[in-house]
């Protein structure tokens, strides 16, 4: 056997230790806590169609409002789910850099540039036979790569609407801000939606126990695709 293909196959391409899974998991809650944020501020709490069935539910309670006053209600709700908003959007963004610095500074073993690479080495040497598997195993690893970049722009975006009205140069690019953290938000949703039927599908047909992996980081980590 080769011994640069024997290295390979013996290198880690998973990472299961604990200052990741905790990083997966934290950022996991945070992306999730920020789609409900827009769940509720554009659907639930939306003005055009949540003032008319509030000013409604109120008529049949003999409650008067107008609709200036119920706006006003809306209103106040909103501005409190966007501090919600803000709130987990700065400890994301506190997250990433936690990221990005495990990336730059950590051990080789918590690197996902490290992996990546292994893997796409891997599949460089991998015999025909193997070129189809291993190729899936290495877009999977690149879709982490895109969403790794979607998060690196919608938490920098982020940040700067966060200060758009505070520094000037940041307020005259707020709506293009605006437009490319929108974007990137649709990306992450499908991204996690994916992603969560991809470990499902995967727990029930060809990787048993990787759930239990991912939160109790019981080892298995060399692995030959």
């Amino acid at each position: 056997m080769n011994p640069a293909a024997a290295s390979t196959t013996e290198a880690p391409t998973h990472d299961y230790t604990a200052p990741l899974r905790v990083w997966h998991w934290g950022n996991t809650l945070l992306v999730s806590g920020q789609l409900l944020t827009i769940l509720f501020l554009k659907v639930i709490v939306d003005a055009r169609s949540a003032v008319p069935e509030f000013l409604k539910s109120l008529g049949h309670e003999n409650v008067k409002l107008t609709v200036k006053q119920a706006n006003a209600f809306a209103h106040i709700i909103s501005e409190r789910i966007w501090q919600w908003h803000i709130y987990i959007g700065l400890t994301l963004a506190a997250f990433w850099l936690l990221r990005v610095g495990l990336e730059l500074r950590g051990p080789s073993e918590l690197r996902f540039t490290a992996r990546l690479r292994e893997v796409a080495r891997r599949y460089r040497l991998a015999p025909a036979a193997d070129k189809g598997r291993m190729g899936k195993s290495l877009f999977i690893k690149s879709s982490y790569a895109l969403f790794y970049l979607a998060l690196t722009i919608i938490a920098i975006t982020g940040l700067g609407l966060t200060w758009a009205d505070d520094v000037p140069f940041l307020g005259e690019l707020e709506h293009t801000l605006k437009e490319i953290h929108n974007v990137t938000m649709y990306f992450i949703i499908a991204f996690f939606a994916v992603h969560v039927v991809g470990v499902v599908w995967a727990e029930i047909t060809t990787d048993h126990g990787l759930i239990s992996r991912m939160v109790g980081g019981a080892a298995r980590e060399t692995r030959s695709f």
